[in-house]
């Protein structure tokens, strides 16, 4: 061996871990802590790339047309970076039952509301604020506060309803429609914010009412009674007409009135007259002495029989048409009683209804009998 060749070995050596020391260095160099957030998540790694894209190619991550990155693609990577990966959701959002298909990035419920900028306050949802939005896609009912007003027969009542149709409202305000009442929108209607709708009430009832039926008077033959006398046989009574009505009422406010039944319930029963119809005896003279009160003064020779034909016809159980005047010389009730008569003149004796006269006559003389006195 040369001594040349002992002197070049140690040389090559020396370059060959100059060369590898300096390899490692420049890779040592190129090393990057770089930190990467996923759908908020965030974690650390350790890289060489030297653009985003690469460094999401190490981490086996994609990005989809609706995802978002920051910063893009083709930035350069630094040491303490950071890289944010915001991924895309399908969400299947029914406003009020109205669908439509939306992509965001949030990753949860709330958050989705709001990169939506749909307004939600008081607003009823299908799922919870904090539910997370899977990457698969979610479906989200929301049913929004609408002010609604019903004119119940004329009163205002206001709601706000979540409710997709106007129905959901009429049962916020416990609102029930009989068969015969009217609204002027049907029930099925969407509800929009300011709805006004109109609830007419239409009832029916019935109301009852009795009115008097008159009697009619007449008149019967009466054969145990004297020809011009008159009685009453019965005094008549008045029958009841039973009405009833149909009524409706528009808002409680009565529209019309219809007679259903009219039908008379009791019948009158007429007022009978009774009318005599027996002859009259031949007239019967009764004579008696005349008896004054020692207070009275009287000239003999007066003819009670004949006073008693002019009043009565000799009759002493006469009575006039109108039953105010008995018996021979026609007593009122008054009169006999006040020359001392009691009961019915017409049941006392011939004997004493002249002695009654008599009393009368010596009371006030022929006055007693305005027509018939000049009989005497």
């Amino acid at each position: 061996m040369s001594a040349r060749h002992l002197t070049t070995r140690p040389f090559a050596l020396a370059l060959l871990l100059l060369a590898v020391v300096g390899t490692t260095a420049g890779w040592k160099a190129t090393e990057k802590t770089v930190t990467v957030s996923v759908d908020g998540t965030s974690r650390q790694l350790s890289t060489h790339a030297g653009s985003v894209r690469a460094l999401l190619q190490q981490a086996h991550l994609t990005v989809g047309p609706h995802d978002v990155l920051a910063p893009g693609p083709g930035s350069h990577l630094t040491d303490g970076g950071q890289v944010v990966l915001r991924r895309g959701r399908q969400l299947t959002l029914v406003v009020d039952g109205v669908p439509r298909e939306v992509w965001v990035t949030a990753t949860s419920v709330d958050e989705a509301l709001g990169q939506i900028g749909l307004r939600t306050d008081g607003a009823l949802l299908s799922a919870d604020r904090s539910r997370a939005l899977p990457l698969r896609g979610f479906s989200l009912e929301v049913r929004l506060p609408k002010r609604v007003t019903v004119l119940d027969a004329g009163r205002a009542l206001h709601v706000t309803s979540t409710g997709l149709q106007l129905s959901d409202a009429l049962a916020a305000l416990h609102l029930v429609l009989r068969p015969a009442d009217r609204i002027d929108l049907p029930v099925r209607t969407l509800l929009t914010d300011g709805l006004t709708a109109r609830v007419t009430r239409i009832d029916g009832r019935s109301a009852s009412t009795d009115l008097p039926v008159p009697f009619v008077t007449t008149s019967r033959p009466d054969p145990t009674s004297y020809v011009g006398t008159s009685h009453l046989g019965s005094p008549g009574r008045a029958g009841v007409r039973h009405r009833i009505f149909a009524l409706r009422y528009v808002d409680h406010r009565l529209v019309s009135k219809r007679l259903t039944s009219d039908r008379v319930t009791v019948p009158p029963s007429p007022r009978v007259v009774l009318v005599g119809s027996l002859a009259r005896p031949l007239p019967v003279v009764i004579y008696q002495r005349p008896v004054y009160a020692s207070t009275s003064s009287s000239s003999g020779g007066l003819d009670f029989a004949a006073l008693a034909n002019c009043e009565s016809g000799g009759n002493p159980r006469a009575v006039s048409s109108g039953g105010d005047y008995r018996g021979l010389y026609q007593f009122s009730f008054g009169t006999w009683q006040g020359v001392g008569g009691s009961g019915d003149p017409i049941d006392a004796s011939p004997a004493e209804q002249t002695n009654r006269a008599q009393i009368l006559y010596g009371r006030g003389g022929r006055s007693a009998w305005p027509t018939c006195g000049s009989y005497l």
